[in-house]
This record gives structure tokens, sequence and C-alpha cells, in this order.
């Protein structure tokens, strides 16, 4: 440790207890003082750069090997080899962890702020693979485990060559368990960690993914009897990008204004039917975003614009009647699948559905069987997640820390920043768990 006694700052003194004898922290057996001795630590101070003398008693265990005897009784806050306290040390990990500082970031906050004078980047970086270090991890997952709520969600997220397959318990906001690797992920990298997590414990009723191809198939080998929900939000999604390519069909389908002849244009004031015209396809296309969203983020303007988009163009009108069936299709108010299927056939049967070309595409994705089957595993329970968007928020919160903390880059940092990641959930006391839905018949007949 450096020797701070001669700094420009001002300095503290701690008298710590010193008793004649201690127990070694090693061996636990009783060591006489051998002498007092004084070290000096950087302490944060928001006024003025602060060094403090810790005296304390140091030790010589007779029981130890030579080169272990020697120990010094510190408190707490100061069993530490470096020339920072441990109060200063977590409180610039906070600004990187809490509040997502970069290294470069807290670092100046700790010289500029905290008076930590020659406080590094480098330094912080040390700190943040230490704290990510010390987490015990398996402990971590085994109280996961035991909270595990029934229902896995699955993603993974690429980075600079490397990739990162992540599993989530959606309903406990809990991360169970992730995996970092270079290159890109096969079916086989997925299946040894499907069955990382089934050595762990995890046994799912529901797995949610996106459209990913690698999950299918391995799903089916690891847990044959777990459903497999597909994405609902990834669909409408797709769906959505299908339906704005249709908008565009259907806006170019309106009257378009003549080309302006040569010459002198008519006088002002003068109603010109392709002045009409231009206003009409000006309306219709500003509510090119409109017709796709939900009723209930929308408004009063919004709504109105749409309204006068729709008289003017009919065939964006019958866009927004699929835009809404389908949304209730996967909404609130569909509990069972057969209410489920009777909906999709409602669309899929519809005759001016079936008349606009624009919608063929989209039209096509509802109508295949083992995908819809897939899309609605949800309803069998009564509080499944029916997105991956749990896991995607994790891998997104993982993806924008790398753009702030671009240091952490090697294995160890990586692995470190997912471990720090991963504890900042809690394990609630009373975790939530997948219930099953009881069909209303069933229901009913208990009543009875």
């Amino acid at each position: 440790m450096l020797n701070l006694s001669n700094c420009k700052a001002r300095h503290k003194v701690i008298d710590a207890p010193a008793p004649d004898a201690a127990r070694c922290p090693r061996c636990g057996a009783w060591a006489p003082r051998n002498e007092i001795r004084s070290r000096f630590y950087w302490i944060p101070d928001l006024h003025e750069p602060t060094v403090v003398e810790v005296r304390a008693g140091c030790y010589i265990c007779a029981a130890c090997p030579p080169g272990d005897q020697w120990f010094m009784l510190l408190p707490e806050e100061f069993r530490t080899h470096r020339q920072y306290s441990l109060v200063g040390h977590r409180a610039v990990v906070d600004l990187v962890r809490n509040h997502r500082m970069s290294v470069e970031e807290a670092a100046a906050v700790g010289r500029q702020v905290l008076h930590l004078a020659k406080l590094d980047a480098a330094t912080v970086l040390d700190w943040l693979r230490e704290e990510g270090e010390a987490i015990d991890t398996e402990a971590q997952r085994k109280r996961a485990v035991q909270a595990f709520s029934g229902e896995l969600a699955l993603d993974e997220v690429y980075d600079s060559g490397w990739y990162q397959l992540k599993a989530t318990d959606p309903l406990n906001n809990l991360e169970l368990m992730c995996k970092l690797e270079r290159g890109t992920p096969s079916e086989a990298d997925v299946r040894r960690f499907l069955l990382e997590l089934k050595d762990a414990g995890i046994d799912p009723a529901l797995v949610v993914t996106d459209g990913s191809v690698l999950y299918p198939t391995v799903l089916a080998e690891v847990w044959p009897h777990a459903k497999h929900q597909r994405c609902v939000f990834h669909f409408l999604k797709q769906v959505n990008e299908d339906l704005g390519r249709a908008f565009w069909e259907v806006y170019q389908a309106l009257p378009k204004p003549p080309p302006r002849k040569a010459g002198r244009p008519k006088k002002r004031g003068r109603p010109r039917a392709d002045g009409r015209k231009k206003e009409n396809r000006r309306k219709v296309r500003k509510a090119r975003f409109l017709f796709l969203m939900r009723e209930s983020r929308m408004s009063a303007e919004e709504r109105q614009a749409l309204t006068d988009a729709i008289a003017i163009c009919p065939r964006l009108g019958v866009l927004r009647r699929f835009v809404v069936q389908l949304h209730e299709l996967f909404g609130a108010t569909t509990v069972s699948h057969a209410q489920a299927e009777q909906r999709r056939q409602a669309i899929l049967e519809d005759a001016e559905f079936k008349d606009l070309a624009a919608l063929s595409v989209a039209l096509g994705r509802l109508r295949d069987d083992d995908l819809f089957a897939r899309l609605t595993r949800y309803l069998d329970f009564e509080n499944a997640d029916k997105t991956s968007n749990h896991v995607e928020r994790e891998n997104r919160e993982f993806r924008n820390r790398q753009k702030t903390h671009y240091r952490m880059r090697s294995r160890r940092s990586l692995c470190a920043l997912m471990d720090l990641l991963t504890a900042r959930h809690t394990v609630p006391s009373e975790p939530r768990k997948l219930r099953l839905r009881v069909p209303a018949e069933q229901e009913v007949s208990k009543a009875a």
C-alpha cells in the first residue's frame, strides 16, 4: 500500500480496538499483539481530499505456517490492500452498477466529487470485476430455481463476436442462467444450455421463445411434456410489417392529381380538383401509423384523423378492421382455445379481407395451423406471459450496458457484468406460480 501520510489532504486519525490477543482470521487460534501500526486510506468526502490514518494492532499467529503468521486487526471498512476505503469502493461501483455510468465517468466523479485522488478507470474496472466474481452465482441460482414459476423464457443476444444465451422466469422477474461463448449458437449449443438448466432443477410447463429455429426441436427433446409458446409480440410485429406494405398498396390506388401543365397557373381562390386529391392523399398518408394503433392508446385528435382518412379511403377501413380483430384475437377477452379459433375463423372467412389482395400475406400467416397452435399455448394457463419480452428486456439491458462500458470486452469482464446484472434481481418472498386454466364447464360443475 502507498504511503499517503505526506499527501496534500486533510488528515483524520482512527484508533481501532487493539486487544492484547486476537483470534487469527485463518486458523482461529489466539495470537498475541506484536505492535501497533498505521495504515492510510483515501475516503470519499464532498468537500476536500481526505486521508484517514487507521492505527490498529498487529499480531503474529504461532499456529500458522511461516509467511502466513502476521495479520492486522482492522475495522471492516478498511480491510483491503488498496489505498481506498471500502466505502469509497462501493460508492464508485454503485455509480456503474446502479446509475449506468461508464467506468471512465465513475472514475471522474470519484476524483472530482468524492475527492478520491488519482482514481483511475482501470481501478474501477478491477473493482467491478471483483464485485462480479464475489457474487455466489450458485446460491443465487438455487434460490431462483426454488422460486421458479413454471414458465421459462429463452433468447440469445450477440455482441462483438460473442453470443449469450439467457433463460429467465418472467412471472418472478428472475434470471435463471446465462451462457457466454464465442461465435454464433447452434442447436447443439442450445441443447447443452437447456440440459444444464434441467440438471439445475428447472422443469417448465411452458417455454416461450421468439421465432428462432434454434429452439423447437431441442425443446421437444429436453422437455417433451412442456408446451412451447411462440411470442405473440413478435408475431404481431411481423404482421404489422405486412400491413405496412399493405397500406402503401391501398394508398397508391387513391386518385392522383394530374401533372401540372406548362404555362401560367389558374387564379388563386378557384377550386381545383387536383388540389382536393392532393389533400386527400396527404390525410390518408398521415394515417399510415394510426391504423395500426390500439384504440386505448389513441388521442381524440388521432381518432379523428383516422376517421377522416377512412372516409376518404374505405379500403383503409378494411385494414383497420383487420387490425382491431387481430388485437381482439390475442387480447385479454380471448380466454379459451375455442374462442380463439372462432375469432381466427371469423377473420379468415371475412369476405372483405379475402377480396383485399394487400392482406394476403397477413392472412397466410394466420392460416398456419401449427403456428397458431404455438401462439395460443398461453390460453392453457391463467397467468402465463404470452411474449418473450422479459428475457429480451434483460438482453437489451446487457446490450445497453455494453454500449456504456466499452472497456468490458474480455471474457472475465463480460462474465462479471452478467453476474452483476443477474444479482440485481432479488427472489420474491412469495414467488408467483403458473396456474392452469380451469375450463368454464368444469367451474360450473364444481359450483353445482
